[in-house]
């Protein structure tokens, strides 16, 4: 598997090019960990330099990711999202347009007490209380976004969290409760370092990176609906705003 010394073509750019074929082929699938730098060198018969500025580039690229302690892994190609003039593109829709396979995880659904935060956009009493719905949502079985749902239990009464495993909670508004999400909603993104108790779903290590995505989602007749809360995967993922 040795490169062409001979080519005007530098070393680390054939090196590139094998790298990616074999993403390509399925050789090494999103997830997978690559080589060491030693591995590579000796498989390829190249200096450590070379590898090493191979891996960095391609990490630039969005190809491959380094992960601190553990090693360098494939990435998988991110989904683009798009939060534009008030219009909300949901996760399913953003998969579907990037030819990805969506699916969602349920992890837990509860009843809760709303919070005063909460009770200020969905507009409720009191003593109102709240399905608080906590999923994973996937492309390609690869997990991409810790999501927390909160929605009065008013607005979608007998929920039973089996409805939502595998499949879409907008969907299931509109064909079970005959309920419609308005295209417009309001949104703010920040970013954090993702907690330990999230960090396994996501296939993350503690401490890395996540934008957190939380949206104020209202019916077709503009009235509060639900308040979504995303833990996002960064390297996964680009928002388009």
């Amino acid at each position: 598997m040795e490169l062409d010394k001979n080519s005007q073509q530098p070393l680390y750019m054939q090196l590139m090019k094998k790298i990616k074929e074999q993403i390509q082929s399925g050789c090494y699938k999103p997830g997978d960990q690559i080589p060491t730098e030693i591995q590579l060198s000796e498989l390829y018969q190249v200096s450590r330099i070379t590898v090493r500025r191979t891996i960095e580039e391609l990490c630039v690229q969005g190809v491959l990711v380094k992960r601190q302690g553990k090693g360098t892994f494939v990435e998988a190609p991110r989904i683009y999202r798009k939060i534009e003039n008030d219009n909300n593109m949901s996760f399913s829709a953003a998969c579907i347009a990037n030819g990805r396979r969506p699916s969602s995880h349920i992890i837990s659904c509860t009843v809760m007490d709303a919070e005063n935060w909460q009770k200020e956009f969905l507009k409720i009493q009191d003593d109102s209380r709240l399905y608080h719905i906590e999923r994973v949502l996937s492309a390609d079985d690869l997990p991409i976004i810790y999501e927390h749902i909160y929605i009065p239990v008013s607005r979608v009464p007998d929920l039973q969290a089996e409805r939502l495993e595998g499949g879409s909670f907008t969907r299931m508004l509109s064909e079970e409760y005959n309920v419609q999400e308005s295209e417009k909603g309001r949104s703010t993104v920040e970013v954090r370092m993702i907690p330990q108790s999230i960090a396994g779903y996501l296939k993350m290590s503690t401490g890395e990176p996540v934008m957190i995505l939380t949206s104020y989602i209202n019916d077709k007749e503009e009235n509060p609906l639900y308040i979504s809360y995303e833990i996002i995967a960064g390297g996964r993922y680009r928002i388009s705003i």
